[in-house]
């Protein structure tokens, strides 16, 4: 019997979706995992017709982490070797072009939480169970620290990180973990109608947005300024930057609907 697809992909509606697809082992981030989502986000990358990703898990939910099987039986060169690969991954989403949604239901955790921090909006289900407990089955949290301290800060990071806690999806929300908390059964409609909406916009326009929202982050308010103005400059150098003013109204007004 063939074995299933660690990870599946479809578009609609200008929007690619990526379902962990190892539902009877709650989507863990094995080795098989890994690579299907980094080479599945390459993919849609260069697929004109994808102008947004949304990531959602199959079965109860989202993602349990790290498959800790797997680690147990790794070597230390086999385990350094699917660090790498998950680095690669956190790499490919932090500098996705085309905007990232997590659809969360059921579960993040650890690894799992983290993917859904890689994403540029996360959208969780009230019921949701969120935290890093990997200190709790004696593994350092190590790929979540840099991302989760861009995110809440020093102090939340500690908090979570030490004590493996749940983390209450309200909270998350109020600290900027996650961008909104829905009812049950509601995260991939939710997601989905968001992602669509970025999909109905310019293309070009997105991804610089995006650009320089990531790049602005780790400069200084008067370098991010410039960045800014420099980017937007190169933009209205676009041949067709006139002809999408035009289409979509003022720079100002561009996307607001009139009476």
């Amino acid at each position: 019997m063939q074995p299933a697809d660690p990870v599946l992909v479809e578009t609609t509606g200008g929007v690619g979706v990526l379902t962990l697809n190892e539902p009877d082992r709650r989507n863990p981030l094995s080795p098989a995992v890994v690579d299907a989502l980094t080479q599945s986000l390459r993919r849609l990358a260069d697929d004109g017709t994808c102008r947004a990703v949304v990531l959602r898990g199959a079965g109860r939910g989202f993602c349990a982490g790290a498959d800790l099987t797997r680690m147990r039986a790794a070597s230390a060169l086999e385990d350094r070797d699917e660090y790498n690969a998950i680095l690669m991954l956190n790499k490919t989403l932090w500098g996705y072009r085309k905007p990232t949604v997590a659809a969360v239901h059921g579960f993040a955790l650890g690894a799992g939480c983290n993917l859904m921090n890689w994403c540029d909006v996360a959208i969780v289900e009230d019921d949701v169970r969120l935290g890093f407990p990997e200190v709790i089955a004696g593994v350092p949290s190590a790929t979540v620290i840099p991302t989760l301290l861009r995110t809440v800060g020093r102090k939340a990071t500690m908090e979570f990180v030490l004590s493996g806690a749940k983390i209450d999806p309200a909270r998350a929300e109020r600290l900027g973990l996650v961008n909104r908390v829905v009812g049950r059964g509601e995260a991939f409609g939710a997601a989905m109608e968001f992602a669509g909406t970025v999909a109905a916009h310019d293309p070009s326009a997105v991804q610089l947005t995006k650009d320089i929202v990531r790049a602005v982050s780790d400069m200084s308010y008067e370098q991010g300024i410039e960045y800014a103005k420099e980017v937007r400059v190169v933009a209205r150098m676009a041949p067709d930057f006139g002809v999408r003013i035009r289409q979509g109204g003022t720079p100002d007004t561009a996307g607001v609907s009139r009476p």
